[in-house]
């Protein structure tokens, strides 16, 4: 029912922000306008961003844009940029409006964007909460935030889109009438990036982990109702191994029999993988990894030596720390070596790729511009 409600709301939101469109086009484009047509658009358009003000009450709570929403104690002008920049990226190919464009939307006065330029401040809600995201390739030398141009980020549209994705089609492919099978080494791989994913959507829920909030934010399941899920794709992940003739000869299986290697120790491999292939940054700290894998805090307690000296992660040299405190490694940033990062991938000189998983990797690295793809994955594993 939320679901639906957030769909009504969004329509209202985006229609009242074409309208605010259309006015502000017709204020910025027509110099003939007289004085009192001017001052009836300049009033409409406060009106239109009034309604939206309004309309941004009835989200629901436990909605994603909701929960946004609130969480970041968003004002109804911080939310028109949000809107402003979400069009853009649904309607142009290139997603970024420049500072000036955003401000002119909100304000009539000098004076007034002069003092919204906060709103677009490194220190201000939508930048510090990585709700939008400057394009750094054309910094100014000095920070001028009016000529600064600016884009919705990607967790806040994946969101927006998820709003409306029918969460009751969704089926597990595990429901399929062949027995899964994996062809490729490349194909285990994203598998086990697909449970990660379940397990750091668990990880949000029980944590309120705001670095991963992007796949928890919203949800409706329940920590127990996620447990489920991932034991239905551990036990999907399980059959297409047995079923997988050529299974031993993919170097994530290998790697795992030679290192004594279980699922969370692959899920921690696989997650630091993908944080460097879709984030461009290697690392993450120590104890998010140790959240990832455990059920509750209690749970946390007891898996503390989880990147402990003599866990097979650290004894084998998969995973190094940097920057610990007082030698304790939960206080450090964990990353993969590069020998680990091509052997995960199959391309170092011990495991040779096939032409298959040639194929596979040259459509994976193509289409790998973000992470949204992966989401979207998960939702339609279930």
């Amino acid at each position: 029912m939320s679901q639906s409600i957030e769909r009504t709301v969004m329509k209202k939101l985006l229609d009242h922000y074409d309208q605010l469109g259309l006015l502000r086009d017709r204020l910025n484009h027509n110099e003939s306008l007289a004085l009192s047509e001017t001052r009836r658009l300049q009033k409409q358009s406060r009106q239109q961003i009034d309604a939206i003000g309004n309309d941004l009450r009835e989200l629901p709570e436990n909605s994603p844009l909701g929960v946004v929403y609130r969480r970041y104690k968003l004002n109804k002008y911080q939310f028109v940029i949000l809107l402003a920049l979400l069009r853009l990226r649904l309607t142009n190919e290139n997603p970024y409006m420049k500072g000036r464009e955003l401000l002119q939307l909100l304000f009539d006065t000098s004076y007034d964007i002069l003092r919204g330029c906060t709103f677009l401040e490194p220190t201000g809600a939508l930048q510090s909460a990585g709700l939008i995201t400057p394009d750094l390739r054309t910094k100014q030398e000095d920070d001028d935030l009016l000529e600064s141009p600016f884009k919705i980020s990607d967790r806040v549209f994946r969101l927006v889109r998820n709003a409306f994705v029918d969460q009751k089609d969704i089926a597990l492919p595990a429901a399929r009438s062949k027995p899964t099978q994996y062809r490729t080494n490349l194909q285990y791989l994203m598998d086990l990036r697909r449970l990660s994913l379940l397990y750091r959507k668990r990880a949000s829920k029980i944590f309120q982990f705001d670095y991963w909030d992007d796949v928890g934010l919203g949800t409706a399941e329940s920590v127990s109702t996620l447990n489920q899920q991932i034991e239905t794709y551990r036990q999907r992940i399980g059959t297409g191994i047995e079923n997988s003739e050529r299974s031993l000869e993919f170097p994530l299986v290998s790697m795992q029999k030679e290192f004594g290697l279980g699922e969370e120790e692959m899920v921690a491999l696989t997650t630091l993988l993908f944080q460097e292939l879709t984030e461009g940054s290697a690392f993450l700290d120590a104890v998010d990894l140790l959240k990832l894998i455990s059920t509750s805090e209690e749970d946390l307690v007891r898996r503390r030596r989880f990147l402990g000296k003599r866990s097979p992660l650290l004894r084998h040299n998969l995973i190094a720390l940097e920057e610990m405190v007082n030698d304790k490694e939960l206080t450090a940033e964990a990353y993969l070596p590069n020998w680990v990062v091509d052997r995960m991938l199959g391309s170092d000189e011990r495991n040779a790729i096939d032409a298959d998983s040639r194929l596979d990797f040259h459509d994976y690295l193509k289409n790998l511009d973000s992470s949204e793809s992966f989401f979207d994955d998960l939702d339609s594993a279930g």
